[in-house]
């Protein structure tokens, strides 16, 4: 007898396999099958998923946690603006509660959206609290602390020792690498390519390379920053990071909206990841990433809310649908098409964090991370003509959700989260909202 059944929707195992109607059968935390048909399969539980889209978990490449107290307090600026007068003080009045009201916030906020996996960088302390949220409410996450031990021009950033920075990174990577029979996972994640320092960087590069882990930086968001940069020595952010060895499969690079001819020659050759966030570059005007270029070019590309200061919602369909959408004006309505969209948000997203063989489709030995849903929406309607892969992309909302599994495990049930308290997530977030601007101002 399986663990559970998600029985009768329409599974939709990837961007390059049909949907079909049928059931996904759980066992121990995996896809133990995925069975077209009708046929009743004896299971302890069971998910109903009749009339629904049974879907990969979205995985999202590039997030903050803990910037979610943020929301609404840094709206229309560009992102230099952004960061002097509301992200560095905010993020610095952070202490551990807040941060980890700010994370089960956001996380709340993933889950019941379908968002079943994440890459994030978080602030350069209390980052232990975001991994307490994640292990709580049952994410899969992999977790970077802000490295920041070097003044960037422009932004106004404190800029702790070096010496101790590293021994939180170190203290971190000795807690909560592989936690939670390896759900939780640190990454390394130096805030940009010149918010730490050489030695620092190469630090990282040496540990990604002894333990496998992910580097994960921002490159190149805003034009005037890039080319103010660029004029150094060390040259623009990728050609930098190639000079320190961090340009590579292991690196995801957030944003990516303003490379060079050289730096995209760099990037052809050396294949790190993009994540893509195109409601955070509107809002902030940092432009629009070249992506259909990129994909082009044969690199991998995901999709990520970024932080709620700059988007200010964590919803993966919204940024699937843009994605999708903002690049036709300029390169034609086939730019990104809905099935390519898809795979960036779910296969995409996965191999950028190098969970490709784990999470990001439906396949007998994944993990059962995935997320039904629901169709019966005046907004989905009518929904028997159309093509799935359109109707997710360009129809549904993270409001359709209706139940989310993670290895197996249900933390989402008739659109609610079931892994923790909301009304209680909410309340404390209120709460710690406003002591932390009353430290932060």
């Amino acid at each position: 007898m399986a663990d559970l059944v998600v029985r009768g929707g329409i599974v939709v195992p990837s961007a390059a396999a049909e949907p079909f109607v049928g059931s996904v059968v759980v066992e121990d935390g995996r896809i133990a099958a995925v069975r077209p048909g009708s046929e009743k399969i004896t299971a302890d539980a069971v998910v109903d998923a009749a009339g629904c889209l049974v879907i990969p978990g979205l995985v999202q490449a590039h997030v903050h946690l803990c910037q979610t107290l943020l929301r609404g307090l840094a709206d229309d600026m560009d992102v230099i603006e952004w960061l002097r007068l509301r992200v560095w003080p905010l993020e610095q009045a952070h202490d551990h509660q807040s941060l980890r009201a700010s994370a089960m916030l956001a996380v709340a906020e993933l889950l019941t959206g379908g968002t079943t996996a994440a890459l994030t960088i978080e602030s350069n302390l209390h980052t232990g609290a975001a991994f307490e949220a994640a292990e709580q409410l049952g994410i899969r996450a992999t977790i970077g602390k802000a490295l920041m031990d070097r003044y960037e021009p422009g932004t106004e950033m404190e800029v702790p020792d070096s010496d101790v920075a590293w021994a939180d990174q170190m203290a971190l990577f000795e807690t909560w690498h592989d936690a939670a029979d390896g759900r939780l996972r640190v990454a390394l994640s130096p805030r940009g390519p010149r918010n730490a320092t050489v030695e620092t960087w190469r630090r990282c590069v040496a540990l990604a390379d002894e333990a496998d882990l992910r580097l994960h930086t921002h490159v190149n968001e805003n034009r005037a920053q890039a080319d103010l940069l660029g004029a150094s020595p060390e040259g623009r952010d990728v050609e930098a990071l190639a000079s320190w060895g961090a340009l590579s499969p292991r690196l995801v690079m957030a944003h990516a909206v303003w490379l060079s001819d050289h730096e995209r020659d760099l990037a052809r050759r050396h294949r790190p990841h993009i994540c893509h966030c195109p409601s955070t570059n509107l809002k902030l005007a940092s432009g629009l990433a070249p992506v259909p270029g990129y994909l082009a070019d044969g690199l991998n590309v995901a999709i990520g809310a970024d932080g709620a200061p700059a988007n200010n919602r964590l919803d993966g369909f919204e940024e699937m649908r843009l994605a999708a959408l903002i690049h036709k004006p300029a390169a034609g309505p086939r730019a990104i098409p809905a099935r390519t969209a898809f795979d960036m948000a779910t296969m995409g997203g996965a191999r950028a964090l190098a969970l490709a063989r784990e999470i990001g489709s439906l396949e007998p030995g994944k993990r059962a991370d995935l997320a039904v849903v629901r169709r019966d929406r005046l907004h989905t309607t009518p929904a028997g003509g159309a093509d799935v892969f359109s109707e997710l992309v360009y129809a549904h909302t993270s409001a359709d959700v209706d139940a989310v599994l993670v290895g197996g495990r249900v933390v989402v049930a008739d659109g609610r989260l079931v892994s923790g308290d909301e009304s209680a997530i909410r309340a404390g977030a209120e709460a710690q909202q406003s002591l932390l601007l009353a430290r932060a101002f």
